[in-house]
């Protein structure tokens, strides 16, 4: 399992003692990081706004310009599933942190001992998520989503478009090869060109479906009385009706 790893401080011999760390672990426990470095907060937003996502993300509380509770903040308004890690030598802050919703508090100096339990931890959630996620790639890049995240696949061309409640992505694939991959998963094809997730079906009417971000789609004709019958028996399982 590869796991996504940020450390974010501006103390360059720290970041080294934490990267050292993990790249132990990684060899102790047999997992595979990909770990990014940054030595500011504003440096990691950039990086998440080009859309980047991490699946641990270490975070120095005190830094010369923006500091750590206020980039998770703003982290936080964009992104609620990456796992926070804040680490500092002052403790006082720990009750401002919870805003931010970290998973765990680790102090300076660093403890091995603790910062390896906290690792493992943190490793079983990831490790939990990753069959809750949607793999796909674009250009280069191997990309994931979060499966709840995800408000529909529109077609385009020989496009599909991944919706979410974050960012868009576009990549080449055909929605039928899309529809086969989430066939385990609460997805309903409303439309030659929707595969919607009905997690985010804030409405439904007989000709159409409201998502939670506000979008209409239309649902093609012929695919109505299927929709209804599907969509009324995800309510009943999910105990809405």
């Amino acid at each position: 399992m590869t796991i996504k790893i940020a450390v974010c401080d501006d103390d360059q011999q720290f970041l080294g003692t934490l990267t050292g760390a993990l790249e132990r672990l990684e060899r102790k426990h047999q997992y595979e990081i990909d770990l990014e470095e940054y030595s500011s907060g504003e440096e990691l937003i950039a990086d998440i706004n080009r859309g980047i996502r991490f699946d641990v993300i270490y975070m120095d509380i005190e830094m010369k310009q923006m500091d750590g509770m206020k980039t998770a903040a703003y982290i936080r308004e964009r992104d609620d599933t990456m796992i926070l890690i804040y680490i500092s030598s002052h403790e006082e802050y720990m009750r401002e942190l919870f805003e931010t919703e970290p998973f765990r508090f680790l102090s300076k100096p660093l403890s091995l001992e603790a910062f390896e339990r906290v690792f493992l931890k943190a490793a079983q959630k990831v490790e939990s998520r990753k069959r809750e996620c949607y793999y796909f790639q674009s250009g280069k890049s191997r990309m994931k989503v979060i499966v709840r995240d995800i408000l529909y696949f529109e077609s385009s061309g020989r496009k599909v478009i991944v919706h979410t409640k974050h960012h868009d992505y576009t990549y080449y694939d055909k929605l039928g090869e899309v529809e086969k991959k989430v066939a385990a998963m609460r997805f309903v094809r409303i439309h030659k060109a929707y595969l919607v997730n009905m997690d985010n079906i804030e409405a439904f009417q007989y000709e159409r479906v409201a998502l939670v971000d506000g979008t209409i789609l239309n649902i093609s004709e012929k695919n109505r009385p299927r929709i209804r019958s599907q969509f009324w028996e995800y309510c009943r399982n999910e105990g809405q009706i």
